[in-house]
């Protein structure tokens, strides 16, 4: 059930701080050259370790700041405060329109949201092979401070274990707009987990992941442990591939089974995948999340939800500019459209800082989604606007 989201100024304070901070003027942000081919850390000097997927993401031409959740937890400085703690921070604004019709009319849930976040990254490496890491983040959303991620790293050339709470590796989210893409149901964190990383060249990576959810059997007090797999890797300067699965679906943030206090009969699993192409001018991304069997708990015509998302991005090389383009669609996912397309403009403001722009029409079929008064939605027109930057 959507409901209407009420105006909140704050997110025009943090837009007008961040660009004052930045030194930009409409001007300067319209002819500002960018070096689309460093990161904002690498822009520092300071050179991390990359997954396949990242590495070709930054042989790409981008002007966005981040596009995935790892790029996000990365995309500060890195700025060295002592020889074993390096700081780093991710400032956001974000404003979107809504309007939802249906076939009867305009409904009374279309409204606007204003939102505004800020993320510090702290990483702490006393000794070579042992880190510990933290992002503690603040949303006007949510009004108060909490740690998005935080946990411990041991590393051993190929191997890597990380413990603490922190997201399993099923799906990579891909994104170059300001909404997430419908697959993000699947996104899963936790504050028990244990991932254990094998990475025996530059275009390999796998994981194996152990992690106690919210999710749990009925009868049973305590969530079970859980697990994940998966593997991303590369088979040249252009292609990307990745899959993934998770042994219960129910552990994710959308909390699937919320009506039903997190409980399940049977335990539903979920698979994903992606492939990636990155050129000169384009960059293409198709990636697919779904349950692989249903849940006895959710009515039939929602029980086995899936859902895919696939972007065409256009880069124009020397300029600061980007256009992309989004088709995605779910079947048996709860409120959400069965297809939603349009496009998206990004601005590379400056060497730490983006602004990206985007129009998404979605279409609804049956009655997945409705208003309060149980009127199926028609279809629904979105713009959104979100600066983003990195220190």
């Amino acid at each position: 059930m959507y409901k209407k989201i009420p105006h909140s100024p704050i997110v025009f304070f943090t837009i007008q701080s961040t660009l004052y901070l930045t030194g930009l003027t409409l001007p300067a942000f319209l002819i500002a050259s960018y070096t689309g081919e460093l990161s904002a850390a690498e822009s520092e000097g300071v050179q991390l370790e990359k997954a396949p997927t990242e590495i070709i993401l930054d042989r790409s031409r981008t002007a966005r700041i981040y596009r995935t959740r790892e790029e996000q937890r990365e995309a500060g400085l890195q700025r060295e405060v002592t020889p074993w703690l390096t700081v780093s921070g991710l400032a956001e604004g974000e404003i979107l329109f809504e309007d939802f019709d249906t076939k009867e009319g305009p409904a009374d849930d279309s409204g606007r949201d204003d939102s505004a976040s800020l993320q510090l990254g702290f990483i702490l490496t006393p000794v070579e092979f042992f880190s510990a890491e933290t992002i503690l983040e603040y949303d006007t959303d949510k009004d108060k401070v909490e740690a998005d991620e935080a946990f411990l790293s041991f590393e051993t050339d190929p191997w890597e274990l990380s413990v603490g709470k922190q997201y399993t590796p099923l799906g990579v989210y891909f994104s170059n707009f300001v909404s997430g893409p419908l697959l993000e149901f699947g996104e899963t964190q936790a504050r028990e987990v244990a991932t254990l990383t094998y990475g025996p060249s530059d275009d390999l990576d796998i994981f194996l992941t152990a992690y106690r959810g919210r999710a749990r059997k009925q009868g049973k007090n305590s969530g079970e442990w859980n697990w994940a797999l998966a593997t991303e890797f590369w088979l040249n300067d252009d292609w990307s591939f990745g899959l993934s699965y998770q042994s219960d679906l129910a552990d994710s943030d959308s909390r699937l089974l919320e009506d039903n206090n997190d409980r399940y009969a049977e335990q539903v699993a979920a698979v994903s995948g992606y492939i990636l192409w990155a050129g000169d001018w384009f960059e293409v991304t198709l990636e697919a999340l779904a349950a692989t069997g249903s849940f006895e708990e959710l009515d039939s015509d929602r029980d086995k939800p899936w859902a895919w998302n696939a972007e065409l991005v256009h880069f124009y090389p020397g300029t600061n500019f980007e256009i992309s383009f989004r088709i995605e669609g779910s079947q048996e996912l709860e409120d959400e459209p069965r297809y939603q397309f349009g496009p998206a403009i990004t601005w590379r403001t400056g060497k730490n800082a983006s602004i990206t722009v985007e129009y998404l029409h979605g279409e609804f079929e049956d009655e997945l989604a409705t208003t309060e008064n149980d009127d199926p939605y028609d279809h629904v027109d979105r713009v959104g606007a979100i600066l983003s930057v990195a220190f």
